[in-house]
């Protein structure tokens, strides 16, 4: 916070932090990419940002797949239907 003094009372003013690309850090030119809330300083970085939040997202979905794939012991299987029923 930045204060300033006025001639009878200090008054206290919100300072801007500065605008900066979400994936490189670097200052905005004259045109701001978006995507979904997020702001970019040139289309690579977008781009860049994408690809990466695609490799997580496919990660994940992988690893969820794997998982599902392993099979269960009986005695498990057995204790989550009568769980249920």
């Amino acid at each position: 916070m930045m204060t300033m003094e006025a001639a009878s009372c200090p008054v206290k003013r919100a300072q801007r932090t500065r605008q900066v690309c979400d994936h490189c850090g670097g200052p905005f030119g004259m045109v701001t990419h978006r995507w979904w809330g997020s702001k970019f300083c040139k289309r690579g970085c977008k781009d860049a940002h994408r690809r990466e939040t695609m490799l997580q997202h496919n990660l994940v979905h992988r690893c969820c797949e794997l998982l599902a794939a392993i099979p269960r012991p009986r005695s498990e299987l057995e204790a989550k239907e009568s769980c249920i029923a």
